[in-house]
């Protein structure tokens, strides 16, 4: 059983579409992975239109998560949007590194080869928390 919430899941999701729109080009793969996301944890109709036109602090983003399960989480979660065409953006690995700095705990992150694992950990997850 996670001991992800439902603030923490719509935080993460956040920022997933931040980085997905982070190298001004929020493509057809993003936009697919964010929806399953957003499906695995059956958000309702107004949940997703109140998350898209939402902004996101970094800082206070990062402070609301629960605890390291939920940064875990969003590490996933960025990792798994940034590779969802294949090729991380530069401007998507340095928001990760910020999210990675800012963190200050010692999560560890997969080579960039590997990150297309990270969709079904994180949809996994998602319906666990659900």
């Amino acid at each position: 059983m996670t001991t992800v919430n439902r603030n923490d899941l719509k935080t993460i999701l956040l920022f997933g579409i931040h980085i997905a729109k982070v190298d001004t080009e929020f493509v057809v793969w993003e936009k697919q992975i964010l929806a399953r996301f957003a499906e695995a944890m059956k958000l309702s109709d107004a949940e997703k239109a109140e998350l898209a036109n939402q902004g996101i602090s970094l800082s206070e983003g990062l402070n609301a998560l629960s605890g390291v399960e939920a940064k875990h989480l969003l590490l996933k979660t960025l990792c798994a949007v940034a590779y969802a065409d294949g090729v991380p953006h530069p401007a998507e690995l340095e928001f990760i590194e910020k999210v990675i700095v800012k963190l200050g705990d010692s999560l560890f992150v997969l080579p960039q080869a590997e990150w297309g694992t990270y969709e079904r950990e994180v949809l996994s997850t998602l319906s666990e928390a659900v």
